[in-house]
């Protein structure tokens, strides 16, 4: 497996560990669980830093939409299911849809973060 989809898993793995910690910390010790929110957005970035130095500019942005998309998926069923990540009142299919692809582009962005330091370090070198 080319290290750029190991990255991709890694991050992967890693954006799912954090969901699964942070939420059950957040259960055991009782903060708001939204507060966490700035770690995950650094595993994106930071991930899709390593995949824009292994493989560039796009494979960067995709690898920030994919952790977002596994983020607002898995991430959130886990959280879900500990508690914090379930919402307070019933929401609808087309909000979590929409919850889901503002993750999703959120993501990008920052793996367009991530690809732009990884092109701008890489070029001081």
């Amino acid at each position: 497996m080319p290290s750029f989809w190991k990255t991709v898993l890694f991050g992967a793995l890693g954006v799912l560990c954090f969901d699964t910690l942070g939420a059950t910390a957040s259960r055991i010790l009782g903060f708001r669980y939204g507060l966490l929110t700035i770690g995950t957005y650094f595993i994106y970035t930071f991930v899709s830093y390593k995949a824009g130095r292994q493989a560039g500019m796009a494979a960067a942005l995709t690898t920030g939409a994919s952790l977002g998309l596994v983020d607002s998926t898995l991430g959130w069923a886990i959280s879900w299911a500990i508690g914090p990540g379930r919402p307070s009142q019933v929401i609808s299919t087309v909000a979590i849809a929409v919850t889901c692809v503002f993750v999703i582009g959120l993501g990008a962005v920052l793996g367009l973060v991530g690809g732009v330091l990884a092109r701008a370090i890489g070029a001081g070198r």
